[in-house]
């Protein structure tokens, strides 16, 4: 019976719920938008092979980035750092960890920017996983590193290795210097967290839970768009535990990720980026106006990101 139900369950989706979402979709955007979408992105990642080299101006200590990233994405990563690139001044390496569907072209369409860097493929990550986290100790670690690529800007950057990383998510751009967050690079050695605010609370797990399993208050509305943290402070015993606490008393969720580094940060040091200038979810007059120092194209903010922003932001 409970393959029926699945079965059932998958027809629903097909049929009625996927239909409606994104009928809602198109209303929320309108059809322009919905329907040239897709061209959108093409022209982007077009223009990210128009992109030049951005020369640093800065003598400041070099900044290291992080991507999770691969086909769909590599192009948002280039714009992400060539704009971080630019409104920094500083030498910028950027490493690449591959979510799977990174090839040689993708890897080349960023390496031609920013030739410094690791580039982490996935056969390398794989056994890495198998040997730092064996299924016997760290099953739901690891069925979650099957089917939820988020928790891999965990796992696929932190296992076995060491020192301050600063992981960025693709879908963001840079429109001035990111003073709070470069000072929060140059005290490398610290265990901070560095994150940013969410335009609402998206943990995928009720605070009472997450209060429950962490014994401390849970900070309100953090975003890992911006995720700076250090490798040796990754305990994977205790996220194996709360992941797993997680999912039997709530089932899975997309925030698992944003949850566990809220987690973290409620018992840890950490710093948040200035929410009226690192936006999450910027509306259209400030995608327009170039508002702040980072834009965060979330949810129904995508349309202006591929329609407008990145082109705003090479301007």
């Amino acid at each position: 019976m409970s393959a029926f139900r699945n079965f059932l369950s998958q027809t629903k989706t097909a049929l009625y719920r996927r239909p409606k979402e994104e009928l809602a979709r198109m209303s929320r955007w309108g059809p322009k938008a919905y329907f040239r979408l897709d061209a959108w992105k093409r022209e982007m990642e077009e223009g990210a092979w128009n992109l030049k080299p951005v020369e640093a101006t800065s003598s400041e200590a070099p900044l290291e980035i992080w991507f999770l990233t691969g086909k769909g994405f590599w192009y948002q990563s280039a714009f992400c750092a060539w704009t971080l690139a630019h409104q920094s001044g500083r030498k910028i390496s950027v490493s690449l960890v591959d979510d799977g569907t990174l090839s040689n072209k993708h890897e080349e369409g960023i390496r031609r920017l920013f030739p410094e860097g690791a580039t982490v493929r996935k056969e390398e990550i794989t056994d890495k996983v198998e040997s730092l986290l064996p299924i016997d100790k760290f099953p739901v670690l690891r069925q979650r590193w099957i089917d939820y690529v988020n928790i891999r800007k965990l796992t696929d950057i932190h296992l076995g290795s060491e020192g301050t990383k600063l992981v960025l998510d693709s879908d963001m751009l840079f429109f001035a210097e990111p003073t709070e967050m470069l000072e929060w690079w140059d005290q490398k050695g610290s265990d901070e967290l560095c994150l940013m605010t969410d335009c609402e609370e998206s943990y995928g797990y009720s605070r009472p839970l997450m209060e429950k399993l962490t014994g401390a208050t849970i900070p309100k509305l953090l975003n890992v768009g911006v995720c700076g943290s250090s490798s040796d402070s990754m305990d994977w015993e205790k996220l194996e535990h709360w992941s797993a606490s997680l999912l039997e008393a709530e089932g899975t969720s997309y925030y698992l990720e944003q949850a566990l580094v809220a987690m973290m940060a409620s018992t840890q040091s950490h710093r948040v980026m200035p929410v009226e200038s690192y936006i999450t979810f910027p509306d259209r007059d400030t995608v327009m106006n170039k508002g702040g120092i980072l834009q965060h194209y979330v949810s129904d903010s995508k349309p202006s990101y591929f329609g407008d922003a990145w082109k705003l932001a090479t301007s």
